[in-house]
């Protein structure tokens, strides 16, 4: 075993599920100077000691002494300082990206199923350019609204992992592997709107295609202008200028309320989206609290704590990619029951379930 990596597994597991040194140790049965040597490298546990440890922390052995993976390309960005807890969770969220991203190609090797990306070419001297380009390149046309984000990215050479994460202001991060392919994590806790997670896929987008060089893992602090352009290209992907303006003159006898909720749902884009592409083309900012005052009015609900108007459901935002590589591999049998599970993070009883999902003779049952 390597001390080394049993001490910061256990600290990193400690901080995220909340517990002191002291209450890790009393809660194992183990004083407080014996945790404390395991947790600092200077004493190698017992084997019975680290199966009390992983008990109590509600994880598995393995989990304790697997060596940590590191993703060498990364841009995970915060507004704000992180704290001990937070940069735990932060740890905790790279090391799970960097399995993924081992199992994801492992797969897609063992079944000859590699995808190019196929934007690494696009071109523009400003976000919208960018985005134009990009749209460009996967065949969209320009007045075209995307219905499937996901599947859009992945058939582009794009990896695409859903988490859920209760890291404050977290919504997403992207990645390259050590082939240079690159890959988006979304949260798609449920405090984030399904508008904001597909928001967030093309955000991340903008980021991997204009600020390549700003993949630094090390690297905490968010640049204002960055987002600011990774914002610009997102809106610019999701609801082209042209098409945009197609579709609000398209609707002008509408009430203005109702015309941004349309293009809201064409679009599946956040309603403030629509508001903030309104005040580019010099609608006044108060255009917002109009929007607030008057929505209230037609239905009778307010729009406090972020809440979206006639939202999306979680079913418009599916990553399927991953579970298609593992159906295929575990048939082939590349891969055993065990370690399909694993790679899905899905425990045996789920796994079996969905396998036997899978038997067309379940289909012929419900027929």
């Amino acid at each position: 075993m390597n001390i080394k990596n049993i001490a910061n597994n256990l600290k990193r597991i400690r901080n995220v599920k909340g517990f002191k040194q002291e209450e890790l140790a009393t809660k194992a049965g183990l004083s407080r100077v014996a945790y404390s040597s395991i947790e600092s490298a200077k004493s190698e546990p017992r084997v019975s000691n680290l199966q009390r440890l992983a008990d109590a922390l509600g994880v598995s052995i393995e989990e304790l002494i697997k060596p940590i993976p590191h993703v060498s390309s990364l841009r995970f960005r915060s507004k704000k300082m992180l704290n001990t807890k937070e940069n735990c969770k932060r740890e905790q969220i790279v090391m799970d990206i960097a399995y993924w991203l081992n199992d994801f190609n492992y797969l897609e090797n063992e079944l000859s199923h590699k995808r190019i990306f196929k934007l690494k070419d696009c071109q523009g001297n400003t976000p919208e350019e960018m985005a134009k380009s990009a749209r460009k390149k996967l065949n969209l046309k320009e007045d075209e609204a995307i219905n499937d984000i996901c599947g859009l990215l992945e058939n582009a050479g794009i990896k695409i992992k859903l988490i859920v994460c209760e890291l404050n202001n977290f919504f997403g991060l992207s990645a390259f592997d050590k082939e240079g392919n690159p890959a988006v994590v979304v949260n798609v806790s449920d405090e984030v709107s399904v508008e904001r997670q597909i928001f967030t896929a093309a955000h991340e987008l903008g980021h991997i295609l204009l600020h390549k060089n700003s993949y630094i893992p090390t690297e905490v602090k968010e640049p204002q202008q960055q987002e600011e352009e990774a914002d610009q290209f997102a809106s610019y992907f999701l609801m082209p200028r042209d098409a945009f303006q197609k579709s609000w003159d398209e609707n002008k006898g509408l009430h203005w309320v109702d015309n941004v909720l349309h293009i809201k749902r064409i679009y599946k884009i956040s309603y403030r989206s629509v508001l903030k592409r309104l005040i580019e083309q010099g609608v006044s900012d108060q255009i917002y609290m109009k929007f607030y005052q008057l929505y209230k009015i037609k239905f009778g609900k307010d729009l406090k704590n972020n809440r979206e108007p006639f939202p999306l459901e979680k079913i418009d935002f599916i990553e399927d990619r991953l579970s298609k590589l593992v159906r295929e591999s575990y048939e082939k049998e590349l891969i055993s029951f065990n370690r399909a599970a694993e790679i899905l993070k899905i425990d045996n009883e789920s796994m079996r379930e969905r396998v036997n999902s899978w038997e067309w003779k379940v289909l012929n049952d419900i027929v």
